[in-house]
Parts: C-alpha cells; sequence; structure tokens
C-alpha cells in the first residue's frame, strides 16, 4: 500500500503554475504534451503517466506522450485495444475516473484489471474541437492509502483543458499554414500548368482530326504524354488536400522497409537508372506511413533528371540522436525555384509538374518534425532527410 500525496515532489500550487505557464510558450505539440504529462506525473507522485489518442469505432488505443522510456509498459508510440484498458471507461465519462484501490472498488472482476493489475488509476478524457480525442491518465500497480483528493482531480481535470488548448492550437497553426501554402500552390498549378498542358491537348486533337498522315501516330502519343503529366498532378493535388485534413503523426517504426520498397518501385520504374541502396538492419525512427511519398516522390525526381548515365544512391544513416536518409543523383542538379520548396519558402512560377510533387515532400516531412538539407552541385543534387531516432518500436498490446 503506497502512501498518499503526502512526498508529492511537486506541490499542488507549483504544478498548476507549471500548466498554465504552457499557455505562455511556444512548444512543438509533442515536447508541451510530453511537458504537461511530466508535471502531473512529478504532482501525483505516481511511477506512470501517458497521454492516449482514441479510436473507439476501431477499438484503438495509442500512447502519444508518455513519462515511461522505450522498455517501459506504456511508451511512446504503443498501441493496443482500447477494451484492454482502463481509458475505455474515461473515455466514456466528462468527470476524472478515480481509482486508488481497483481490486477492492469493485473492479476485480474488470477485463482490464485482470490484463493489467493497476489498482491505482486516476484519468480523465481530453477533447478537442468539441469531439473526443483521448485521455491522460496516471497509473501504478500499487493501491494508494487514501483516495484522490478533490484538489488532485481539479488538477488532472486543468491538465486535460491545457491539453485540449495545446492540441487545437497547434493543430490549428499547422492547419492555417499548411492550407495557406496549399492554395497558393494549387492556384499557381492550375493557373498555369493544367491550363497550358490542356491548351496543349486541345491543340493537338485539333490537329489530329485534320491529319490524316502518318503523323497521327506522333500526335496521339503526345497526347497520351500530357493526359499521363495532368493525371500526375491531379494525384499529388489529392496527396495533398488529403494531408492537409489528417496531419501524420508521427511514431516509433522502423524505416528500412519503407526506403527498400521505395527504392525498389521507383528503380523498376526507371530500369535505365542505376540505383543502389545501403542501410543498416535497422533505423527506427520518429515517422509514419507517409515518408514512403515523400521519398518516393525525392526519388522520382531524381530519376528523370538524372545524367547521361543515370545513377542514385541511396544511404541510411544513424547516429545517437537522428536517422538520416541521404539520395544523391547525378544530375544537373535542383534548379533554385524548387529548392526554394523543400526549404518552405513561396512559391515561384513552376515550369513543370515536380514543383507539386516537392510541395508534397515539404508537407510530409514538416508535419513529422523532420528536416531536409538539399546541396547542389554541377555534378548533382544530395537530398538528405532527418528524422528523429527512437530507441524501440512497442509491442502491439504491450
Amino acid at each position: 500500500m503506497k502512501h498518499s500525496n503526502a512526498s508529492n515532489s511537486l506541490s499542488g500550487e507549483a504544478a498548476r503554475n507549471e500548466l498554465y505557464a504552457l499557455l505562455h510558450r511556444s512548444l512543438p505539440r509533442k515536447q508541451a504534451i510530453e511537458r504537461v504529462v511530466q508535471i502531473g506525473a512529478n504532482y501525483l507522485n505516481l511511477d506512470h503517466g501517458h497521454i492516449t489518442s482514441i479510436d473507439e469505432a476501431e477499438n484503438q488505443w495509442e500512447v502519444i506522450g508518455s513519462t515511461d522510456s522505450p522498455d517501459g509498459p506504456y511508451p511512446d508510440g504503443l498501441t493496443a485495444k482500447l477494451s484492454d484498458s482502463y481509458c475505455r471507461r474515461t473515455f466514456q465519462q466528462s468527470s476524472p475516473l478515480a481509482l486508488h484501490d481497483a481490486g477492492n472498488q469493485g473492479w476485480e472482476d474488470d477485463h482490464a484489471y485482470q490484463l493489467h493489475q493497476l489498482d491505482t488509476y486516476l484519468g480523465i478524457r481530453i477533447n478537442a474541437f468539441g469531439e473526443p480525442y483521448g485521455t491522460i491518465c496516471f497509473v501504478e500497480s500499487e493501491a494508494r492509502e487514501d483516495p484522490f483528493s478533490e484538489v488532485e482531480q481539479i488538477f488532472i481535470e486543468l491538465a486535460g483543458q491545457i491539453l485540449q488548448k495545446v492540441l487545437e492550437e497547434t493543430h490549428h497553426e499547422k492547419d492555417l499554414a499548411n492550407r495557406d501554402r496549399l492554395i497558393s500552390v494549387l492556384n499557381r498549378v492550375l493557373r498555369h500548368n493544367l491550363r497550358n498542358d490542356l491548351n496543349v491537348v486541345h491543340g493537338n486533337a485539333q490537329l489530329l482530326i485534320e491529319q490524316t498522315s502518318g503523323d497521327e501516330a506522333k500526335l496521339a502519343s503526345n497526347i497520351e504524354s500530357k493526359t499521363t503529366g495532368l493525371i500526375s498532378l491531379a494525384e499529388k493535388a489529392r496527396k495533398l488536400e488529403n494531408l492537409t485534413r489528417s496531419v501524420p503523426v508521427a511514431r516509433p517504426m522502423d524505416i528500412v522497409p519503407i526506403v527498400s520498397q521505395t527504392v525498389s518501385d521507383v528503380c523498376d520504374d526507371h530500369p535505365t537508372v542505376n540505383c543502389s541502396l545501403d542501410t543498416p538492419e535497422q533505423a527506427i525512427s520518429f515517422a509514419a506511413p507517409q515518408l514512403a511519398d515523400a521519398l518516393s516522390e525525392l526519388l522520382e525526381n531524381a530519376a528523370k533528371h538524372a545524367g547521361k548515365e543515370p545513377a542514385i544512391d541511396v544511404a541510411v544513416h544513424r547516429n545517437s540522436d537522428q536517422i538520416t536518409v541521404q539520395i544523391e543523383d547525378d544530375g544537373p542538379g535542383l534548379p533554385p525555384d524548387e529548392r526554394r520548396i523543400l526549404s518552405g519558402e513561396s512559391e515561384q512560377p513552376l515550369s513543370h509538374g515536380s514543383g507539386l510533387g516537392l510541395a508534397l515532400v515539404y508537407w510530409i516531412l514538416t508535419n513529422l518534425d523532420a528536416e531536409i538539407d538539399v546541396a547542389t552541385a554541377s555534378s548533382g543534387t544530395t537530398v538528405e532527410v532527418h528524422l528523429q531516432r527512437a530507441e524501440s518500436i512497442p509491442s502491439p498490446g504491450n
């Protein structure tokens, strides 16, 4: 039986002040989330604190911020069935769920209690944009002597409200920036690329109707080529729109399979390009499946603009805090307007559709909190994508 909050390392007033202070600091979403849960764990004097996002329809529960290390019971990135957790109850109510001795408070037959044997639990639902989003909760296997006090329950209500503001404000800021840039890019593409290409298609179609000579095959091929380009542009525009509607959530994952499969797919589509790939057996970083789209665009761009003896060298490097994907080509170098797109600067008039693909790269990597470096020389271009390194991948249901 553990004592109550007499040994708290952080007083209630200090904990509340630290939470309020977060509202006046411009911290990245991930850092703000982790700070809230750390403040709570210190104040409540409990071993484990974590914040989750919940998809009730899919019965899924995912940790998006935690006090645990990667080998702890509730590490960042852990996913499990919602029905296996105490949070299923928390998510269905607006008031805190407070258990100081769950086994003797009517939970002894509960599936989550039998599975995890947690006697201490304090959690509350987090809302965002008027809808239930997830939970913040603090747990421990050992029971407490005393129930959670009213002050402690008010504290976790405050933590939930602070998290709501953090989630809404950071999402709103990214959403506004993404939408502004999306409108700018799409307007320019619609005015320039699509309009000009459609004029070409229309002109060739008219000529094809008038011509009866052997030029028909050439003109038909031209139409096919332009149509293929338009389809590609439309697909990239769709991906950009989807990305602004749902920001990717970075989680610990091995990116070697993603890199390997993407290199294989692109190089199969460009058999004249000599491709090389150098990766470690495993490279765990904070990433998302959308990383494949970003790498595919970078590799496609390199393949299409390679030199006389086209070659692309891809390597994955690990250091103490980053995983780097390096892409080198022997082409004429990335034009200045396209380098500006990858750095997030305002778009310049695009001479072809690759600008939209590079904008897609920028959005994906920015939303994964990744960094991108571009070095261009007469002998080619080197692009480096830097991702935050993770220690391990949580086991499902761990």
